[in-house]
């Protein structure tokens, strides 16, 4: 009775595994497609249109933002550009670090709203025209609109999605798939740099990221990629030619890097550093330490004398660029201001309800006004500096206290499981136990050989479809369990277990085993960021292992529940004949127990 009651269980379990990890994986899919900023549509404190310092000295410059979609660091270095290496010698240059998820779309809302992936309300992942929405939180062109600065953007279609037309003056948007795509930007820019009516100007050039994506080869052996790259080089030399540096600064950007197959999206150093070059007005040349992506948007506004984003997370880099100490300081209070408003609204939306700071930050943030009225200029930056740097701090704190908080209860809950599970089958095990475990096992190594065989890394840059991802995990979890199947079924031949409900039991068993394998990063996972997140983005690792680990489970438990059968019945029909063959040559004449003695 009991191995038929084990039966029945296994049947339960492997089938409600089923359905549970296909509800599991369509929330997670539909929570991160549809993931919005926290602060979305929240009404944050007006920043100023212009900071203190720029009606009165006019100390700001145009601005020419160029975007080479695609270029990492290393990459820049290894293609040996002559303007590009020119422009890095004649001005600032330093290397980016960017926030994963390292996609296309997500990284532009950065550099253009200085908040990082988890704020500035692009989808974590690139979406299709169709399903990109406008950004619901400050960016540059809200901001230099609302100071009535002319901006202009030209670049691929999905910034007309993303970026209020209400907030642009000018706008070209080309198809990324067009090899003339590049060549009509740069054009277009020409005759809006000589215009001299734009104070913004961000253009983009797409072909690298096209060519990355689209061949997946090393750029050392990909003459497409070095051939666009020598073409955008010639575009650097125009686009430089032609703006008045005197006035002006030409500043040249990335979104993200490249692995040598064509990945991104995860966190590898190919993808998460680029090249950052200033030059220009007032920018001090030279090699700088590095700077993170959420840096370039308040640093952009602060040259052209507006007040940065209201989302912004990063810092202004000052030590790039000649302001007097004044505009130092009171540009660092402008900042402070914004920092403060921002870490007590985002405090208040996690918490569900309205957090003020402690008193000491507004008291703290009008002394530092004080002393930049009684012109002690040095004091009141360090204290906005600092104002700055403990809002920051109370952010995270608050962020980590409520994940931290609701991870402790889904440990507990794990912990359980992990103790609970192996118990339940040590009592249950049958007299097969140590078969189960050699097919278990090979499962699981058959598993990841193919998948590093195939060339791919425990990252989530290895899903460049993410269509073909459900087929591609199956296919490998497919073999590996029909494999481990096969050597459980040969094992069980040699055992010469004749018995239908011991097969089947253990042919469950080792469906229920394997999937539970495969669910362990699912339970990392789920401790992590629940079933799905919510107001946060969850780590890119975590997210790789519950992207596989949800389609390992579906497929092992569906397996799980047919192969025992196929198991069963070769086993007792083997066994039946085997024992049919021993009869019969047990009563020919001459045999002993159906051995033949002469």
């Amino acid at each position: 009775m009991q191995k038929y009651i084990s039966i029945i269980a296994s049947i339960l379990i492997l089938s409600n595994g089923v359905v549970a990890t296909a509800l599991w994986g369509q929330l997670s899919y539909d929570a991160i497609q549809g993931y919005r900023s926290p602060l979305r549509g929240v009404n944050l404190l007006a920043q100023p249109p212009l900071l203190p310092f720029s009606e009165k000295t006019g100390n700001k410059s145009k601005i020419v933002m160029v975007l080479i979609s695609g270029l990492g660091y290393e990459t820049s270095l290894e293609l040996k550009l002559p303007v590009f290496e020119r422009l890095k010698q004649a001005g600032a240059t330093m290397s980016v670090e960017s926030y994963p998820p390292t996609y296309s779309q997500t990284a532009w809302a950065t550099l253009v709203t200085g908040a990082s992936p988890e704020m500035n309300d692009a989808s974590p992942v690139d979406k299709p025209l169709t399903d990109l929405y406008p950004l619901q939180v400050d960016t540059i062109f809200s901001r230099a609109h609302e100071a009535n600065l002319q901006t202009a953007l030209l670049g691929t279609t999905a910034w007309r999605e993303l970026i209020p037309a209400q907030t642009l003056d000018y706008s070209l948007f080309v198809e990324s798939t067009d090899p003339l795509a590049d060549q009509t930007v740069a054009e277009t820019a020409i005759s809006i740099i000589e215009n001299k009516n734009y104070d913004f100007i961000l253009l983009q050039f797409t072909q690298l990221n096209q060519i990355a994506q689209t061949e997946g080869k090393a750029v050392s052996s990909n003459e497409a990629y070095q051939q666009s790259a020598q073409q955008i080089d010639a575009y650097l030399e125009q686009i430089s030619q032609t703006m008045d540096l005197g006035h002006s600064v030409l500043i040249i950007a990335s979104d993200h890097g490249y692995l040598a197959d064509g990945g991104y999206g995860g966190a590898e150093e190919q993808l998460i550093w680029q090249p950052f070059i200033l030059v220009g007005k007032n920018i001090i040349s030279g090699e700088y330490s590095d700077v993170r992506q959420t840096d370039i948007a308040p640093t952009i506004t602060t040259l052209l004398g507006i007040a940065p984003p209201m989302i912004t997370q990063g810092r202004v880099l000052f030590e790039l660029f000649r302001l007097s100490d004044d505009e130092r300081a009171a540009t660092q209070w402008v900042l402070a201001r914004q920092r403060i408003t921002l870490a007590e609204a985002y405090i208040s939306v996690i918490n569900g309800k309205y957090i003020p700071l402690p008193a000491t930050f507004a008291a703290d943030l009008e002394r530092a006004k004080n002393s930049l009225t009684n012109k002690n200029i040095n004091g009141a930056f360090e204290q906005t500096l600092l104002i700055q740097k403990q809002a920051d701090a109370a952010m995270l704190t608050a962020k980590n206290s409520q994940m931290n908080q609701a991870r402790f209860f889904r440990f507990i809950f794990i912990i359980i499981i992990m103790i609970a599970w192996p118990v339940a089958m040590w009592k249950l095990r049958g007299p097969h136990t140590s078969a189960l475990i050699i097919a278990t096992i090979t499962v699981v190594a058959l598993y990841h050989a193919l998948y590093q065989l195939q060339g791919y890394s425990y990252s989530i840059s290895s899903f460049k479809n993410f269509a073909e991802l459900p087929l591609e995990v199956s296919r490998r979890t497919a073999v590996s369990m029909l494999t481990g199947g096969g050597i459980l079924l040969i094992m069980l031949l040699f055992s010469d277990e004749g018995k239908w409900a011991i097969l089947l039991e253990t042919g469950y068993q080792f469906g229920i085993v394997v999937t539970f394998t495969f669910a362990l990063p699912l339970f990392w996972a789920f401790w992590q960021n629940g079933l799905f997140p919510r107001w946060y983005l969850p780590d890119v690792l975590v997210a790789f292992w519950q992207m596989t680990g949800l389609f390992e489970v579906a497929v092992a438990a569906i397996l799980g529940l047919l192969i025992p059968w196929p198991i069963m019945s070769l086993c007792v029909f083997v066994t039946l004949v085997r024992r049919r063959l021993n009869e019969t040559q047990s009563k020919e004449p001459g045999t002993v127990s159906g051995l033949h003695f002469w």
